[in-house]
This record gives structure tokens, sequence and C-alpha cells, in this order.
């Protein structure tokens, strides 16, 4: 029997889609923000665990990656 081997890349968009609950709409839009970078994707799993103030899966979506994508602006300095 063959093995099935999964790609880092397929391996995020698969947790992705685990997160989001198999919502296809938020999975492409967090897929789309993330574009299979480890950072991006760290950063929107853990705000999107945090974001409770949307009850709709792809408006948690939404919010999660703008807190994400603020976070990622400490990332981006000089370093200093």
């Amino acid at each position: 029997m063959s093995e099935i081997t999964v790609t880092p890349a397929q391996q995020i968009r698969l947790n992705l889609l685990t997160t989001v609950g198999y919502d296809t709409a938020a999975a492409e839009d967090a897929i789309h923000f993330v574009d299979d970078d480890p950072l991006k994707y760290q950063m929107f799993i853990n705000q999107f665990s945090r974001v409770t103030s949307e009850s709709g899966v792809v408006a948690r979506t939404t919010k999660a990656i703008k807190e994400s994508e603020q976070a990622l602006l400490l990332f981006s300095g000089s370093g200093s």
C-alpha cells in the first residue's frame, strides 16, 4: 500500500479548513491571507481562537485576519 504524502503547504491549508469548520468561504479567505507562510498561519490560528466578538465563521475569519495583519507589523521592523 502506498503512503499518502502531504506537503507543508497542503497541511497548512488543511489545518485552516479544519479551523474554520470546513466553511469554504472562510477557508478561502484564510488561505489567501496566510499564503502558505508559517508565521502568518500561526498568527491567524492564534487570532482566530481569540475572536469572540463575531458569531459567524466568515466574520470571525475576517476579524482574525485584520487582527493578524496588525500584529504582524511587529515582525516587519528593522529588528532594533
